[in-house]
């Protein structure tokens, strides 16, 4: 899933986007790096995935609400309780044991266990959810105009998760099919105002996921 945005002449949205990437561009760059990284067994790109995740400061929500929607077809529980965390210890012990004998790698992996990021962290807000299968969240939250925003989604993996992101007149910000890949939002509001995040689960499997805002 990749950002995108669609404009109508009363929407909520500037017509110059936001330059650099953002805290949950990177958290979701971090994701996406962790599940290759993963699938492939690579120990260089695992390694990249915790040093990007480990630069921004997560903290829960201000403001925002939640209402679910929608009648769940089935809410079993998947194979993973949350999405996979690239900055959780969990991560650097898989990238020792991907390591092996390799001296150089080894050595980076120790310097990265032994020492926090350097500089300033980027802040970035995360609110999470444990969403049924055929079931739709709806948040609610201000975004103040002219400053760039991003909106990430994180799944967990067992089932497709949709977005979409609405302004305060109806207008589609963004909107992404159902997929198992994080997706990203970015756009910069013309005015401030209020934006509905639409987070739906199209599979049968309960989905626990994170929503990122920044």
């Amino acid at each position: 899933m990749t950002a995108g945005t669609a404009q109508a002449e009363t929407s909520n949205v500037a017509v110059a986007t936001s330059g650099k990437p953002g805290a949950a561009a990177r958290l979701v760059l971090a994701q996406a790096t962790y599940h290759e990284a993963m699938r492939w067994g690579d120990a260089v790109m695992l390694l990249a995935a915790i040093r990007l995740a480990r630069t921004v400061t997560l903290r829960p929500p201000t403001g925002w609400t939640k209402e679910t929607a929608g009648k769940a077809v089935s809410d079993e529980a998947g194979a993973n309780a949350a999405p996979s965390d690239p900055a959780a210890p969990r991560s650097i012990a898989i990238l020792q044991a991907l390591a092996g004998e390799d001296p150089s790698l080894q050595d980076l992996v120790y310097d990265l266990d032994a020492q926090l990021p350097h500089g300033r962290q980027t802040t970035a807000t995360r609110a999470m959810s444990d969403l049924a299968g055929g079931q739709a969240d709806v948040w609610r939250m201000a975004l103040s105009g002219a400053v760039p925003s991003e909106l990430g989604l994180i799944g967990d993996g067992d089932s497709a998760l949709g977005l979409t992101v609405t302004d305060d007149t109806g207008s589609v910000i963004c909107a992404f099919p159902p997929a198992i890949e994080p997706g990203l939002c970015r756009f910069t509001p013309a005015r401030n105002g209020f934006f509905s995040v639409t987070v739906q689960n199209t599979g049968t499997d309960r989905n626990s996921y994170s929503l990122i805002g920044s």
